[in-house]
């Protein structure tokens, strides 16, 4: 049983916030897939297969994002031995753009050309994106929440990265008003690379400190 200072009563233990987060990950994801349904009104099943590709693609990307927040939230929460109320309330509201995925894909889903559909796709992971930075900057900067032996450093770390992603994520919005093609590339080539290279330059110079 974990045991807490006086000055700390109000710390809990983050068990219960953890799986709780789990659990509205795993709904999320298991929501996206909901929405892929064959047109109806045909029989021709090649043809209805080709109508179906692009919310299939949609869901794939959607998939793979929200699968890759989930990794970053339980590799990040490792680090974390406490919470306190503040720490709840960022990640509830973290949580409430992870819910927001299943709606968001879907109108991109159903109107995968249609500019503001994408965009609305890009706004719902940049809200993401900059609560999970105030999630991992504020356990950061508070020590106590740490575990024993916490790397400070991934932390701060991973916040950045978020903020790097954002920022790919504030350029989605325009660019799908200029060719919406252009959004695409930027959830699946930019993002991706942005994250990768960032994370690699973070971690290289966390190691020369």
């Amino acid at each position: 049983m974990t045991s807490y200072s006086s000055t700390d009563h109000h710390l809990v233990s983050p068990d219960r916030l953890v799986t709780f987060i789990d659990g509205v990950f795993a709904v999320a994801l298991t929501l996206l897939v909901l929405d892929l349904r064959l047109p109806s009104g045909t029989s021709d099943l090649p043809r209805a297969l080709r109508e179906m590709l692009p919310a299939f693609l949609v869901y794939l990307i959607v998939f793979a994002s929200v699968a890759g927040y989930w990794i970053i939230h339980h590799l990040s929460f490792r680090h974390i031995a406490y919470c306190d109320g503040r720490l709840v309330v960022l990640s509830l509201v973290n949580l409430l753009f992870v819910t927001l995925f299943p709606l968001t894909a879907s109108i991109v889903g159903a109107h995968p050309l249609e500019p503001l559909a994408t965009a609305c796709l890009s706004a719902n992971s940049l809200l993401y994106c900059l609560s999970a930075w105030a999630v991992w900057s504020y356990a950061a900067g508070h020590r106590r929440l740490l575990a024993e032996g916490a790397e400070l450093r991934y932390l701060q770390r991973e916040a950045r990265i978020m903020a790097l992603v954002g920022t790919c994520l504030v350029l989605a919005i325009p660019l799908a008003y200029l060719n919406v093609y252009l959004a695409y590339v930027d959830w699946v080539v930019c993002v991706p690379l942005v994250s990768w290279i960032g994370g690699r330059l973070y971690e290289k110079k966390d190691d020369r400190k």
